[in-house]
């Protein structure tokens, strides 16, 4: 019979503080802001719907998207841990490690606007230019890990990057398609974002499940 327990109080503290380093380090910092900057832990603490006074299922299909990329991200790191140490798992185990990063750095960037909001506004770089960069990180994980895709279930992550390449259609050709359809513009681009953050999760979810199950 196994036991899962720690294996001596020092255990126990050191897996504590690694815990919750980062939480404490957060409300901390922000804790230190605050005091300079009036309404400012309200703004990062409170949920959005509440600050805006708005309906609380604003925004629902974009926080459905961001839960997608989290429990992807999470299945490919997750399995990257169980299979980093197996035998000839090596090479699947640092597709899924690149792959959960991947989508770490999409999820991020979805979730906070980064390439809509904060990189133009704050930082000045065009937003073009980081949908630019995004697309070149996904070209070099393509080719570097084209010999284990083409051994995987591939036609789900075509599908899934056809969708996200019709959203990003859409998103560019917006004025013409306003004036045709009017708001259903928006409903296929969020759609079909949404179905490729769909198809992103099978392709990894079938990956990993197939990986640990061999």
């Amino acid at each position: 019979m196994l036991v899962y327990t720690f294996k001596g109080s020092r255990e126990f503290v050191r897996f504590l503080l690694l815990l919750y380093f980062f939480p404490m380090g957060f409300l901390l910092a922000l804790a230190i802001a605050g005091i300079e900057n009036e309404g400012l832990i309200p703004i990062f603490m409170r949920d959005p719907a509440s600050i805006s006074q708005i309906h609380p299922l604003a925004g629902f299909s974009s926080n459905l998207g961001a839960l997608l990329w989290t429990a992807c991200a999470a299945t490919c790191l997750f399995s990257h841990m169980v299979l980093r140490d197996s035998l000839n798992k090596g090479e699947i185990a640092r597709f899924l490690l690149c792959s959960g990063l991947l989508t770490t750095m999409l999820l991020l960037d979805d979730f906070f606007l980064l390439h809509d909001f904060i990189y133009p506004q704050y930082l000045g770089i065009n937003e073009k230019a980081v949908l630019l960069g995004y697309g070149g990180i996904l070209l070099v994980w393509l080719l570097a890990f084209r010999r284990i895709i083409l051994r995987t279930d591939y036609w789900l992550l075509l599908i899934s990057l056809g969708f996200f390449t019709l959203s990003i259609g859409v998103d560019g050709l917006q004025s013409l398609i306003d004036a045709l359809i009017g708001d259903l513009r928006i409903l296929l681009e969020d759609g079909f974002k949404l179905f490729g953050i769909v198809g992103w999760l099978g392709y990894f979810m079938k990956c990993s499940l197939i990986a640990i199950r061999q």
